[in-house]
């Protein structure tokens, strides 16, 4: 049994979809049915930290038999030459493997033997292997990866039946800088600014527009270190609060909504001397609202 833990990681973000389909696996002989295949590929969403999203493709090498793809020993697809397919599984280890022609046999359900660990957050650009006996996916990253989905089309007449391949849930992080929405020291809903109302607006336009696949939004406040402990946690909640009434005024419901402080136990910078003016602007980049936006992904 091989165990490859490392991977290298290739983010994409953007629009698309677990691959689901109707159908059964099977070997795809003679003559390729161009029904078998969607859409040409698009750049796939961030995924949540709790899942890893995997994107897998063949290569036109011209073959006939399809590449049987495995998840902890259970068929996820079945691809033919220049065809992907996208799904998510749990972060942590699993099994992925593709064979060429295994019917009847169907070796990659038998023995699993290529496990990698996989993280959550992240995207996996992947290519099954076409020589024969091979069966441990080749990795691609960044430009390369985007270069060798080029032109692949999803494949789409199979029904993923592994029960590690969960639907894929989306998350958007947006940052943004308190001192944009409120004056140094406030919070409140009356504090706004009029620039920080004109980017919020920006923001729920956004939302807006993926209403549908939207499940959650978080809303979390940051305070920086200057002030007690706990002032600046009453701060950082109120000003995320502050920022759910504008949300659920602009129609997003309320159970979609949870706003959280959490004062200043989480700096992006660290600022520690110089004087009280000093400090106050090195701080700048801690005091900051963060929207967690988490949604399902489009299937077909």
């Amino acid at each position: 049994m091989s165990i490859f833990p490392s991977w290298p990681l290739h983010n994409v973000v953007c629009l698309s979809a677990l691959v689901l389909a109707i159908g059964f696996a099977g070997e795809v002989e003679a003559g390729i049915d161009t029904s078998i295949y969607g859409d040409s590929h698009q750049k796939v969403e961030s995924v949540s930290v709790a899942q890893a999203q995997i994107v897998m493709f063949r290569g036109n090498d011209g073959g006939k038999q399809a590449a049987h793809v495995y998840i902890d020993g259970e068929l996820q697809s079945a691809l033919m030459p220049g065809g992907y397919t996208v799904f998510c599984t749990p972060a942590g280890e699993h099994s992925v493997e593709s064979y060429i022609g295994d019917a009847p046999l169907y070796t990659g359900k038998r023995n699993p033997q290529s496990y990698a660990k996989l993280a959550g957050g992240q995207t996996y650009v992947l290519e099954a292997p076409v020589g024969i006996g091979q069966k441990t996916p080749i990795v691609h990253t960044g430009k390369q990866a985007e270069r060798s989905l080029q032109g692949m089309r999803r494949q789409i007449h199979v029904l993923s039946r592994a029960s590690a391949v969960v639907p894929c849930q989306t998350e958007t992080r947006l940052s943004l800088r308190s001192d944009v929405l409120f004056a140094f020291g406030k919070g409140s809903y009356q504090d706004l600014t009029a620039e920080g109302r004109s980017q919020l607006s920006q923001v729920v336009q956004e939302i807006r527009q993926d209403l549908n696949k939207v499940q959650g939004v978080e809303i979390v406040g940051h305070a920086d270190p200057i002030g007690t402990a706990a002032a600046n946690q009453r701060l950082s909640l109120q000003r995320a609060e502050s920022i759910r009434r504008v949300l659920l005024e602009a129609g997003i419901q309320s159970d979609q909504l949870t706003a959280t402080g959490r004062g200043s136990l989480e700096p992006v910078v660290q600022c520690n001397s110089g004087s009280r003016s000093a400090q106050i602007a090195c701080n700048a980049p801690n005091r900051r609202v963060e929207l967690v936006i988490r949604g399902a992904q489009a299937s077909l």
